[in-house]
């Protein structure tokens, strides 16, 4: 695991080999930019605000970040997380598919 550093805000990169940082990164795709600590929005509105209307998918995020769907075969494991105080948390997974979460909601969708 190491720190990625994004628009302020510190990006856990969950590898099992550091070898495979690069990989990961970009298997997991780019860090959405319109994360910011300066914002006074919480992470799931300041996602909504840059991209319109994201698609909701169905499933649940345990509190290591695991993605469980009946829609997927198996579960998916985060290759990107980041928790901002009082703002919540995103997790990135290989594919496209975040999930934001914060005290009061879980929001599930896929980024292409």
């Amino acid at each position: 695991m190491f720190i990625h550093h994004v628009n302020g805000i510190d990006w856990l990169v969950i590898t099992a080999f550091e070898e495979l940082k690069p990989m990961f990164i970009e298997e997991a795709g780019a860090i959405p930019s319109c994360f910011s600590t300066a914002s006074e929005l919480g992470l799931i509105d300041q996602a909504k605000r840059t991209y319109g209307y994201l698609p909701t998918l169905s499933g649940i995020i345990t509190d290591t970040g695991t993605f469980q769907s009946k829609d997927n075969e198996e579960d998916l494991n985060p290759q990107l997380a980041c928790l901002v105080e009082g703002r919540g948390r995103v997790f990135i997974y290989h594919g496209g598919f975040v999930a934001f979460v914060d005290d009061e909601q879980t929001f599930i969708t896929r980024m292409d």
